[in-house]
């Protein structure tokens, strides 16, 4: 992991403040998502029992095929 220069204020999706505060740390990661494959930064903090968030504007760009029964 690594410090952020700057802070991130956190609002989870539900709107509510997130418990941890603010974003202090981030990860460069390999992601390889069917044929899309990128090195990508990741913001570092508590989401209770969700591993990962992922936003709106990235499952647009990347656009990928989503079983949502097999998860």
């Amino acid at each position: 992991m690594y410090k952020l220069a700057n802070l991130y204020h956190v609002i989870n999706a539900d709107g509510t403040p997130n418990k941890t505060g603010q974003i202090t740390e981030y990860v460069q990661a390999y992601v390889k998502i069917e044929s899309h494959k990128i090195t990508q930064y990741f913001f570092v903090t508590n989401l209770g029992n969700k591993e990962m968030m992922i936003s709106y504007s990235y499952l647009y760009k990347y656009n990928p095929n989503i079983d949502w029964q097999k998860g």
